[in-house]
């Protein structure tokens, strides 16, 4: 396939996030040429086909389809949109990209993923953390010899109050599906996969809440996850989000997303009085310059879609991407209600 081809994407759904974060990234990635927006309502969609330079606006998804032929389509949505839609587009043989998580439920997200094998089609779902700079950076320093094997993984995630969203039966369970999704892909992204989980949870009132919760990969890495609706007054948007990973004498940690500090093994100076180290560091704020789109991934993973689509790249977290992060968020939400070690 010629490499100067462009992926000929379209976009079912106009709304708020799409908006916000995945569509200013279009212009951005010159192998996208995006063919069309879709949205039931007709007002979003031109809006945003004027504003990010799609040449043709539906409020019908199959006409769309049929009239198009897209290489690929961004369906984004709540979960229950996405669930809905996606496997209209899938059952056709066009690749999705779906929003995190995929479905509210892993049985569903299963299913979506099983769609997808069985039309000989795939999926992209939007876990953007796989792309941010200080994650891809973390990962890449974790495969060195100086680092060490994994040995731990420490992961704290705070914001404000967290609403039932989306059918869920309560918030609680809704920040874990809608929210803290996205932290279960980075553990499984950093640690590999789960083993089994235990839980400690508190309520303070129906929507600010926290859990702890131990982890044991099936690497024999330990590792704890303390996600909580308390730390601001302010709600979702105003997020704390810290990671530490601890090899063999050796250790990263990743502040908000935004800096990387990584303490090598063989950066150790040994003194007769005393033990010193050097620290490397990443901070995009010394350029003065912060791409929060880049940064956090959101650029990566709309460039990542439009090269699978061309056949130029593979991999990225797909489907069953999803459904293992929801069925980790699953397996601590029951081990928060009996107080036991679930296997995940």
């Amino acid at each position: 396939m010629s490499e100067d081809r462009k992926a000929r994407l379209a976009f079912i759904g106009a709304g708020g996030f799409a908006t916000g974060s995945l569509y200013p990234n279009i212009h951005k990635v010159p192998q996208i040429d995006l063919v069309a927006v879709c949205d039931l309502d007709e007002e979003k969609a031109r809006r945003n086909a004027r504003n990010f330079g799609a040449r043709e606006v539906y409020t019908d998804a199959e006409k769309m389809l049929d009239e198009q032929q897209p290489d690929g389509v961004f369906v984004i949505g709540p979960a229950p949109m996405q669930y809905a839609v996606a496997p209209t587009v899938l059952r056709r043989g066009i690749p999705v990209y779906v929003e995190k998580p995929s479905a509210n439920t892993s049985p569903e997200a299963k299913e979506l993923a099983e769609t997808a094998e069985a039309n000989g089609a795939w999926g992209q779902c939007g876990f953007m953390k796989r792309f941010a700079y200080v994650y891809r950076m973390a990962k890449e320093i974790m495969g060195r010899d100086e680092f060490g094997d994994l040995n731990m993984v420490t992961i704290h995630f705070g914001q404000g109050p967290y609403p039932q969203i989306w059918g869920i039966d309560s918030a609680r369970r809704s920040m874990l599906i809608g929210q803290c999704c996205h932290l279960f892909d980075l553990t499984r992204f950093l640690g590999g996969d789960v083993a089994s989980v235990s839980a400690l949870y508190r309520e303070v009132t129906e929507t600010q809440f926290a859990y702890l919760v131990n982890l044991t990969f099936k690497s024999g890495a330990i590792g704890q996850l303390d996600l909580n609706g308390l730390e601001t007054r302010t709600g979702v948007r105003d997020i704390r989000e810290w990671v530490k990973l601890v090899g063999f004498e050796s250790h990263i940690e990743c502040d908000g997303m935004q800096t990387l500090k990584w303490q090598s093994r063989e950066e150790w100076i040994d003194f007769p009085e005393h033990t010193g180290r050097f620290t490397y560091n990443y901070d995009p704020a010394w350029t003065g310059i912060r791409d929060t789109n880049a940064n956090f991934g959101y650029l990566g993973e709309v460039r990542h879609f439009a090269l699978r689509c061309l056949g130029q790249v593979d991999g990225g977290p797909d489907l069953w991407d999803s459904y293992h992060a929801l069925r980790l968020g699953e397996a601590i939400y029951d081990a928060s209600d009996t107080g036991g070690v679930v296997e995940v």
